[in-house]
């Protein structure tokens, strides 16, 4: 393979993270931290009263320390049944459990002791999200402790994740006592993805850090084996000591040399770590090499891929830009002439050349949107933010550009019901969240006004051709065999729907053009009309207004009365006029005059106004 093209080769960072989590001082104030709120607690069972909260303030950052009395270990392996996330109980975390994605369960224990702190943590959450904002936090617990510690931060981050502006960062560490040489440090900035946090595993010989969960669970699972083999209490360890011995390595930079000769540098570094943790039964001379890559090697490797992807997003989203963009031209170049049906119908018959050039623009866009939205339902679902904006609005246009499209491929073939049977999963979910962020409260959402201007050219519903199909097989249905109440029912249905877009403005002009499904429609459903199978007395508003020609004006009209009302000239331009008619004398003895011509213009961002505005009386 020629090496420009080869692909770069992958290094394992668990050393690099172990001593940065080290020599940032972080873990040494996060267990003095513990450590001081250890001394104030007494023996009595654990309840809201006798967690101990507080914040304690170091150069730089926050940190806030949850702890628990020691018999909180004994209550908590007592207490030792699951909370399964649909409960009343887990209902806060619904969010964590995306549709796809198989349900979880949380410790009773450690949820039923959180649930009754809700009247202390509530104004906490508050208090950090707010000054999160310019200042770090670091979340940390022990014992039960942390467990509550887990479970607030999951919850501020939810928060954080719907603010309009994110958290400069923020961290949370667990000492979590089931395993003696185990330290949590999960940390989250802009997103959260089902099981996360980076452990960093210690041992007398070093550290390393460890990020996917299947090779942590594997590697746990491990160290409990080895641990509850010896003599020594499970349930002490000296984690001063153990950060002490860490900090001491640092500051001498003795790492540990584990010679582990690989020609895969990734699966080298990750053999190093897995050796330098101390696991006997795993040491090189030792190791299960298949075992060891498919539990360990393989998902370390997975995770460092999803966090480098080898395309930048925003790249390859103006990458789908320039595909829409070709769509754009398409539908323009369909619409050059009247005697075209416009870009559905062109598509659908395919007698063109640009008409076969389309497919391959169609099919990357396909591609791309469904990983897209499949990637978005895997996330924690936020109420309102499924995806970020520009993903969001970048999708809405590219679902009324491209679905047209498919509904054409789909009733091409003679099928029905393209809304309940046929319609991709992926277009009814960009609907749904774009419906989702159109309910939410204007101060807690970008304005909508881009929304609305993005889309002069095509439907807002991206399944209008689907209904003007099933509206012309009833038509033929009713042609066919006489009178029929159900498809009756429909094409009134249809009238309301159509008149009901066009008071919105919200069709394009194409469906006007003679040629187009819609026109078709139009002329079978006049004839039924002159049959009077739809009743002698039917006169809908739809019918009068195709009847008379209206849509003649409005189609001709259409993009140039949306582009007006939606720039906000329409609105500024009379703001402008009132002001002006405010300074002039309606008594004047001379209406008529040069004295009562008032000109002005005002400033506005991208323009400016010249109005001009005489007495009353002209």
């Amino acid at each position: 393979m020629d090496s420009a093209h080869a692909a770069k080769p992958l290094f394992s960072n668990g050393f690099d993270l172990a001593n940065i989590a080290v020599s940032s001082d972080i873990l040494s104030n996060s267990w003095a931290a513990i450590s001081e709120l250890q001394s104030q607690i007494d023996q009595s069972p654990p309840s809201s009263e006798t967690v101990k909260i507080q914040e304690f303030q170091h150069p730089g950052y926050k940190v806030i320390a949850f702890v628990t009395p020691p018999a909180a270990t004994s209550y908590l392996q007592e207490e030792g049944d699951l909370v399964p996330s649909s409960s009343s109980e887990a209902a806060v975390f619904k969010f964590l459990c995306p549709k796809d994605n198989p349900p979880f369960s949380i410790n009773k224990a450690a949820i039923s002791l959180f649930n009754s702190l809700q009247d202390r943590l509530s104004p906490l959450k508050t208090q950090v999200a707010t000054s999160s904002k310019s200042i770090p936090h670091i979340i940390t617990g022990d014992r039960l402790g942390g467990s509550i510690a887990s479970l607030f931060t999951l919850c501020l981050l939810r928060t954080l994740d719907s603010a309009t502006k994110k958290p400069s960062v923020l961290h949370h560490i667990r000492f979590a006592p089931h395993w003696g040489r185990l330290f949590l440090l999960s940390t989250a900035e802009q997103r959260l993805y089902g099981p996360f946090g980076t452990f960093l595993l210690c041992s007398e010989s070093g550290g390393a850090c460890f990020e996917a969960p299947e090779s942590i669970i594997e590697l746990l699972t491990r160290m409990s084996l080895e641990r509850n083999g010896s003599t020594a209490d499970s349930q002490i360890f000296n984690y001063k000591s153990a950060i002490e011995c860490l900090e001491g390595r640092l500051t001498c930079k003795n790492r540990p040399a584990f010679s582990v000769p690989d020609a895969d540098s990734f699966k080298a570094g990750i053999t190093a770590q897995v050796a330098a943790i101390g696991l006997a039964q795993i040491q090189p001379q030792n190791m299960d090499i298949d075992a060891l890559w498919r539990k360990i090697v393989m998902p370390e490797q997975d995770i460092l891929k999803q966090k480098n992807p080898t395309i930048d997003p925003a790249k390859a989203l103006n990458k789908m830009k320039v595909y829409l963009a070709y769509f754009e031209w398409y539908k323009n170049k369909c619409e050059d002439d009247d005697r075209r049906p416009g870009y559905y119908d062109s598509f659908k018959t395919k007698m063109a050349t640009y008409d076969h050039e389309v497919v391959k623009f169609k099919t990357e866009l396909e591609i791309y949107w469904q990983s897209v939205v499949e990637e978005a339902e895997k996330r924690p679902q936020f109420e309102g933010a499924p995806m970020r904006i520009r993903w969001l609005f970048a999708g809405t246009n590219y679902r009324r550009m491209v679905e047209p499209l498919h509904i054409a491929e789909y009733y091409k073939w003679g099928k029905r019901s393209y809304i309940s049977q046929g319609r991709s999963k992926h277009f009814k979910l960009l609907e749904q969240w774009l419906d989702e962020h159109q309910k939410q409260p204007k101060n807690s959402v970008p304005n909508d006004s881009k929304m609305k201007k993005i889309m002069f050219s095509v439907t807002e519903d991206s399944c209008f051709w689907a209904h003007v199909e099933e509206a012309r097989i009833s038509c033929r249905l009713l042609n066919n065999g006489g009178s029929n109440s159900a498809e009756i029912e429909n094409l009134v249905k249809f009238e309301k729907y159509v008149m009901g877009l066009l008071r919105n403005y919200a069709v394009s002009r194409d469906i006007f053009l003679e040629s187009s499904s819609y026109m078709q429609w139009w002329r079978e459903y006049e004839d039924i009309l002159g049959k009077q199978v739809m009743g002698a007395s039917h006169n809908s508003e739809l019918a009068c207004f195709m009847k008379d020609g209206d849509y003649h004006l409005f189609s001709n009209g259409l993009n140039l009365a949306n582009l007006a009302v939606s720039s906000d000239i329409l609105c500024n331009s009379w703001a402008a006029i009132p002001e002006l008619q405010s300074q002039i004398d309606p008594n004047h003895r001379s209406p008529l005059s040069s004295e009562t011509v008032k000109i002005h213009e005002f400033e506005h961002k991208e323009y400016k106004i010249i109005a001009f505005v005489t007495h009353t009386g002209f």
